[in-house]
């Protein structure tokens, strides 16, 4: 039977954990040495007969039938709080996966040794992971001799207490009743160490941007916690990342595609790059009037479109919109989507014909996981916070932000130091791209100096404001349209006819609907030059059909 015996934890702090030297609470924070917990002995004896079926039959009933121990003995920490915790799930658990090494896979990765409280427990738990995932059998005697040599090498105490949980292992068909058992009261304690920890920092945060960071930090770790089967660790063995790089090499070759990103949607972009990719920061920056909203626009379509259709690299979208509203980008959506000119369409100069092509795109549209905040003057750790709650609630793959230039920093450099807070901006957008997984593309402007040049085509030293941008990014893509500076210098009326006019207005024709797609960084391939077709009444970019350009133009 199960027996609670605080001396022992004192004699062997190894087993019971309760010692500092013994590590943390299974939630990764370390509890006092001085703390008394309630906790199982060892040598346990064997439950009676039909003990099995009992707790079988009220596995959803063992967090509440539980012992808990005190979180702290902290005397400046008056919480009365206690450490959830389930000794019987987590014996019955590991009693039953060394009867049966095959129901370690129905876990599926949900449960890790930092969920167990027991230490000894997430130490048999990971020995099991590590022999089995060698091939080998794990029982009683192959976990011991795994744990030879280590701080739970107890000849005494250690193979009578396998061998008890393998003798009165009898819940097969719990498995993964008893891990969600354990990962909840994993869960409730890192609630509680989070909840302690932003009550102290709360007392200590006077000005705003400081109790900013703690939402912020907060909300982070809430994230993270959150994660199922997602451990709070970030260091990862080199075989998981391998493993994941084969496998979308390998969808890529298998849908022919050659993309292992998300999808832009234009077929030289997807060869130059293979796709947006996850963890990526991209930057999309040019002169207002190129194009820039259009453009994303597009992409996050393309995506979204293709995340519909069931497509592996397709991915629903969060797009923030600091310039323009919801209904604007709407707008632009269905003009592109119906064929139908912005224009027509904002002033309502329609066709019947014109009517039919707007409602059956919207009715289109309005099934594409893509999603739109246009909430004004946000700043990074709000938007850090609710691009989070977008990945929590429609799971998205992509992100969008326009534009870089609009949004806040933390307030943390004062005012006037927008050098210092664009380059705080930036770094969090990469963070963001890094936390959630999935590729990020921020707008940007970029400064005047390029209207000054005889050749008006971008240069990353234009990047505007702060030289992290180009730091922080791992592409920095550039758009330009050479049409558009032609028609400024040409003015209304085509010019003066004289033969500086005449040479403009035949370049003109050459580069009309034409744009070029610039990477002027790319810190995982290639960069180059792609080009696109551009249509001004839709504002919508297409695949380029006719001949490529000489490189020597892009010089």
């Amino acid at each position: 039977m199960v027996t609670e015996q605080a001396d022992l934890r004192k004699e062997n702090p190894a087993w019971g954990g309760g010692d500092a030297s013994a590590g943390t609470d299974g939630g990764g924070s370390a509890r006092d040495s001085d703390t008394t917990s309630e906790m199982v002995d060892p040598n346990l004896e064997r439950r009676p007969e039909g003990a099995a079926s009992s707790l079988s039959s009220s596995v959803r009933n063992v967090v509440a039938s539980s012992a808990r121990a005190p979180m702290t003995a902290d005397a400046n920490r008056p919480m009365a709080a206690m450490a959830p915790h389930s000794v019987t799930a987590e014996q019955a658990l590991l009693g039953c996966l060394m009867v049966n090494n095959r129901l370690y896979d129905d876990l599926g990765g949900v449960l890790l040794s930092s969920h167990f409280y027991v230490p000894l427990h997430a130490a048999i738990f990971e020995a099991l992971d590590k022999l089995i995932n060698r091939g080998r059998e794990a029982n009683p005697i192959t976990l011991r001799e795994h744990l030879r040599g280590t701080i739970y090498d107890d000849e005494q105490a250690l193979l009578p207490h396998l061998t008890s949980m393998f003798e009165n292992a009898g819940l097969s068909g719990e498995v993964k009743g008893l891990a969600e058992v354990i990962h909840t009261t994993y869960l409730q304690r890192q609630l509680m160490v989070l909840a302690d920890g932003a009550r102290q920092q709360a007392q200590t945060a006077h000005r705003h941007d400081e109790v900013t960071q703690v939402l912020d930090a907060l909300s982070g770790e809430l994230f993270a916690l959150a994660e199922t089967g997602v451990g709070t660790s970030t260091v990862r063995g080199l075989r998981g990342p391998l493993v994941e790089v084969i496998q979308r090499a390998e969808a890529a070759k298998a849908d022919g595609s050659g993309i292992t990103g998300v999808t832009s949607g234009f077929a030289d972009i997807d060869s130059l790059i293979g796709g947006w990719q996850k963890s990526d920061l991209v930057i999309l920056a040019a002169r207002p009037s190129m194009g820039k909203t259009a453009l994303a626009l597009n992409l996050a379509e393309h995506a979204a479109r293709k995340k519909l259709e069931g497509g592996s690299n397709g991915a629903a979208v969060g797009v923030f919109s600091l310039e323009m509203g919801a209904d604007q980008l709407a707008a632009r959506l269905l003009s592109s989507r119906a064929g139908v000119s912005a224009h027509q369409l904002s002033n309502g100069q329609l066709s019947s014909a014109d009517f039919t092509r707007i409602t059956a795109a919207a009715n289109d549209l309005a099934e594409l996981p893509l999603y739109i905040d246009d909430t004004p003057n946000l700043s990074i750790n709000a938007l850090r916070s609710r691009a989070r709650r977008m990945k929590r609630q429609y799971g998205i793959g992509f992100l969008i932000v326009d534009y870089l230039q609009l949004m806040q920093g933390t307030g943390k450099y004062g005012d006037g130091n927008r050098v210092q807070e664009v380059s705080e901006i930036s770094m969090g957008l990469k963070q963001i791209a890094r936390e959630l997984q999935i590729p990020v593309i921020a707008l940007s402007q970029l400064s005047r100096a390029v209207e000054s040049r005889d050749n008006k085509r971008p240069q990353l030293s234009d990047l505007r404001e702060s030289g992290s941008i180009e730091q922080d990014a791992d592409l920095v893509v550039f758009l330009y349209r050479e049409e558009y500076y032609l028609q400024r210098q040409l003015g209304a009326d085509g010019g003066d006819g004289d033969e500086k006019s005449m040479k403009q207005q035949e370049r003109l024709e050459q580069v009309r609907g034409k744009a070029e797609v610039l990477f002027g960084k790319n810190r995982k391939g290639p960069t180059g030059v792609v080009q696109l077709m551009f249509h001004g009444e839709t504002t919508t970019f297409h695949n380029f059909a006719g001949p490529r350009a000489d490189p020597s133009d892009y010089e």
